[in-house]
């Protein structure tokens, strides 16, 4: 701990303690009309005096006093409670990479607290098959060192009712997996590629509102690919969507939205890295300014709902003699990370089986593009004129240039 926050933790010190004199001798709750002011002073939850204990201890002096003295002046008497704690107690459930930088964010911030992580069970991978941790159960154990047993949770059933709607059934696993969830009085939970569905039992545990982060401006794209689909339908804007849960896919009320532009030449693992760079601090200050009811809820718009599903494998084989040079390029973005875009390529014996060739890389002009956008990519062993840069790997053979591939497959 440095000098400076060893000063402002000191320095917290006798104000928490003049706070205590007042809550034992001056406070409404205490003192001799209590039994008329009680409930009836503070309209927050916790009291103001106990809140401003609970931000000098958790930020220090500086930042502590600033917050106490922003919930005492925008206290007002109400009989209706509003809950207004510290920090936010959160629970996070996650499973892909894209899951990191938003765990960690939260991690780092004295705004919230993260109680719990919630991830997919380990699995088999490499060439042995040996059982491997999922990366936000990694990313968990770095992060929380201290934690117990029971802040990481790996369950593969969610449901704890029996029936559940749909003729789906509850398990044991699912009932001990609520009761946990339930003992750690979560204020939110925050989901982000969780690859579950998750009931609603589950969803109505948090105090304030299970919360989803959906990688495209709702209510389109909603469903399993929504950052590929954004670039396979050559979309010019997209966004991040923070939303309140409900238990069908992606239908919940909207709180709040952050659009940008994509640039001709971004794939979706630069996509995925721009939100991953931008996403963590517009979650945490969307989730503070909901919890302050700085900001509410908007009803998604029917109409305009659209919807993807998961990418099927046929989604990524073109045709280059046919296949127009847009068709190839929005598959060549949406893709670059994963699979990855060929083609079949007829060998030269007729015994032979079919060539796979895969599109490492590939690089357009954007003016002679647009200007030649219906051109396949190949015309006979031509490259279309927009191609600046492209590399190829046949099945079994290193990356190739374009001077090489022709030479070698183009001949």
């Amino acid at each position: 701990m440095t000098f400076f926050k060893k000063l402002n933790k000191i320095l917290s010190l006798p104000v928490i303690w003049i706070i205590r004199i007042y809550q034992y001798t001056l406070s409404p709750d205490k003192w001799l009309p209590s039994f008329w002011l009680k409930g009836r002073i503070c309209s927050h939850e916790p009291h103001c005096s106990k809140y401003s204990i609970n931000v000098l201890k958790r930020y220090g002096f500086r930042p502590g006093m600033f917050y106490a003295a922003d919930r005492v002046l925008h206290c007002t008497a109400s009989m209706h409670k509003h809950y207004d704690p510290a920090q936010y107690k959160i629970v996070f459930f996650s499973s892909a990479p894209i899951g990191v930088p938003f765990l960690e964010a939260l991690a780092q911030d004295k705004r919230f607290e993260v109680v719990g992580v919630v991830t997919q069970c380990d699995k088999p991978s490499g060439r042995w098959m040996e059982m491997s941790e999922n990366i936000i159960k990694k990313e968990a154990k770095k992060l929380f060192a201290w934690c117990s047993e029971n802040f990481i949770a790996t369950p593969t059933k969610l449901n704890p009712e029996k029936p559940a709607p749909f003729g789906a059934t509850g398990s044991e696993e699912g009932k001990k997996f609520a009761e946990r969830l339930k003992e750690k009085e979560p204020d939110m939970i925050v989901v982000i590629a969780y690859g579950k569905i998750i009931p609603q039992s589950i969803l109505d545990i948090p105090k304030i509102a299970p919360i989803n982060i959906h990688g495209s401006l709702l209510p389109k794209y909603r469903g399993a690919s929504p950052i590929q689909t954004t670039l396979l339908n050559n979309d010019k804007e997209t966004g991040i969507t923070i939303m309140k849960m409900d238990a069908t896919m992606d239908t919940g009320n909207m709180i709040d939205i952050l659009r940008f532009r994509i640039p001709f030449e971004r794939t979706t693992k630069e996509l995925i890295e721009e939100m991953m760079k931008i996403g963590p601090k517009f979650l945490n200050t969307t989730l503070r300014k909901y919890g302050k009811k700085l900001l509410g809820e908007v009803p998604q718009q029917e109409h305009k709902a659209t919807y993807c599903g998961k990418i099927e494998k046929e989604s990524w084989l073109i045709d280059p003699r046919s296949d127009s040079i847009t068709t190839i390029y929005n598959k060549y973005r949406a893709f670059a990370l994963r699979p990855k875009i060929y083609f079949s390529l007829k060998p030269k014996a007729e015994s032979g089986k079919p060539i796979r060739v895969i599109i490492e890389h590939l690089k357009l002009n954007e003016p002679l593009y647009n200007s030649n956008d219906e051109v396949p990519l190949f015309k006979g062993k031509e490259l279309h004129p927009a191609v600046i840069d492209i590399q190829l790997k046949p099945e079994g053979k290193k990356t190739m240039s374009r001077k090489e591939f022709l030479n070698w497959y183009m001949k």
